[in-house]
């Protein structure tokens, strides 16, 4: 029988690096974010609201998906799996997106801190260590 093809030396990453540890954080408190925002948006139904009814709803749902996709892009993160990278990776393309608008506003100060928040979760995503570690073969003792 054959042995099991790895990508990387044995021994090698074989504990959960720091900066995955700071991706899953972060990334999880996007998604708790996000979540607070689809509750006020709930909130808001039963005061006064300047989105029609179906506007809150429509929004509501989309933005409680995002909370669900980002909860679990933050689990599968903290677990070392390989299919996160990629929903990070967009889901900070869109914070940073989001950070430079508010730059444009009078918002500044949220806007700095929010493009912050994606710079480090990308610079940590392209880690060496985080992308050795979540990218080990499903024969790994770890995965």
């Amino acid at each position: 029988m054959a042995a099991p093809d790895r990508r990387t030396a044995p021994g090698a990453a074989s504990s959960r690096p720091w900066t995955a540890s700071v991706i899953t954080v972060l990334v999880a408190l996007e998604g708790a974010a996000l979540l607070a925002v689809a509750v006020g948006l709930v909130v808001s139904l039963f005061s006064v609201h300047v989105l029609p009814i179906a506007g809150i709803i429509f929004a509501t749902v989309v933005l409680a998906a995002g909370a669900l996709w980002l909860g679990a892009a933050a689990r599968g993160t903290w677990r070392g799996l390989r299919w996160p990278r990629a929903a990070v990776l967009v889901s900070q393309a869109f914070l940073l997106i989001v950070g430079l608008s508010f730059l444009q506003l009078t918002m500044g100060f949220w806007g700095i801190v929010v493009a912050a928040i994606a710079v480090v979760t990308v610079l940590c995503l392209f880690a060496p260590r985080t992308v050795a570690w979540m990218h080990r073969t499903h024969h790994d003792v770890a995965r």
